[in-house]
């Protein structure tokens, strides 16, 4: 019983019900990146430096000097698998991610048309392809202005003793304006494709899915009275369905000495059993880096309910700055003020 209820609650939380009816449903970002975002109470789209950004806001993407990977695994509250892979390889015309994210469920008492109780699975995979770059490669200035782009292709449904299953896609948009190394801001925008142009999740019983869309809304602040070792941020979350509230995310981390970082925060999260409620979680979250390597944990409660607390373990990679990216002039688009002085 334990565990249908648990399987109710995170498929409702990703916006899927097990019959297919017409309505709206979220993507499996919506969970929130690495673990070190998860740490800071999901409050990233204005930080957005690794490259686990492309789930969050895929402008951040475009600060990486070099080669970039993460990968993350955990159980949802001890039931539900859930991994996620990203990487991004910065070039002289921008930075190229790629993400893919997998989560289910498996062996799910379901009923089929006949009636009877049968064991199903239930599958979700997320495919990304994101680009970013500065402003000021195609524009000639807003060098400190981050834009980026997202590509996704949905993978969703039920396998064993009920077959369903459904495909969709839509695209993400992001900002990063960097004011200074102490002060950040951010916006991104989730499936901003509009279902007249396929925005849709589509599946093999001819239902349509909308996908839920969310503007993002972030700071990011470094008191210079900690000499940038502290880090304070804020998310403004605005979804694009009138009938779910505003929420909010705040995240602290705290770097002790160049290896060691402490994290927490708090994740304001709608409640699944009534949209216009929501409830804080606290969060905490530790990192360990040495030589391009980090390992992340973090410790994530939903709906402030310590039974439903999940961990959640990554290891980043961060690799040496390509020669193009070291700061020479072939790091820069070429403009005429440049031809001018060479």
């Amino acid at each position: 019983m334990r565990k249908i209820i648990l399987t109710v609650l995170v498929l409702a939380f990703f916006g899927v019900s097990y019959a297919a009816v017409t309505g709206s449903a979220d993507d499996a970002t919506v969970i929130g990146g690495g673990a070190r975002p998860l740490g800071m109470g999901r409050a990233f789209t204005a930080v957005a430096d690794d490259v686990d950004a492309v789930f969050i806001n895929p402008a951040g993407i475009a600060g990486l000097k070099g080669p970039a990977a993460m990968a993350m695994f955990t159980n949802l509250i001890g039931e539900i698998y859930y991994s996620e892979y990203c990487g991004a390889v910065p070039f002289r015309w921008g930075t190229v991610g790629l993400g893919y994210i997998t989560t289910g469920v498996n062996q799910i008492p379901t009923k089929n048309e006949q009636g009877e109780i049968v064991m199903t699975d239930y599958y979700d995979s997320l495919f990304l392809l994101s680009y970013s770059s500065p402003l000021s490669r195609y524009f000639g200035y807003g060098r400190n202005i981050f834009v980026g782009l997202n590509y996704k292709v949905f993978n969703r449904g039920y396998s064993g003793g009920y077959n369903l299953f459904a495909s969709g896609q839509s695209f993400d948009f992001g900002i990063k304006l960097v004011l200074s190394p102490y002060l950040s801001f951010g916006l991104a925008r989730s499936n901003i494709l509009p279902v007249s142009l396929g925005g849709i999740l589509r599946y093999s019983s001819g239902i349509e899915e909308s996908l839920t869309g969310q503007t993002k809304i972030g700071v990011a602040a470094k008191p210079v009275i900690f000499n940038g070792d502290l880090l304070l941020v804020c998310d403004g979350k605005f979804p694009a369905q009138g009938t779910r509230p505003v929420t909010a995310n705040f995240g602290v981390e705290y770097k002790v000495g160049s290896a060691l970082a402490v994290r927490g925060g708090f994740d304001q999260s709608i409640d699944t059993t009534n949209t216009s409620r929501t409830s804080w979680s606290p969060t905490f979250g530790l990192s360990l880096g040495v030589r391009g390597f980090r390992i992340d944990y973090a410790y994530h409660p939903f709906y402030n309910d310590p039974e439903l607390a999940t961990t959640y373990l990554s290891l980043s990679y961060v690799g040496e700055p390509w020669l193009a990216l070291k700061g020479g002039p072939s790091a820069l688009p070429e403009t005429p003020e440049r031809r001018g002085r060479q």
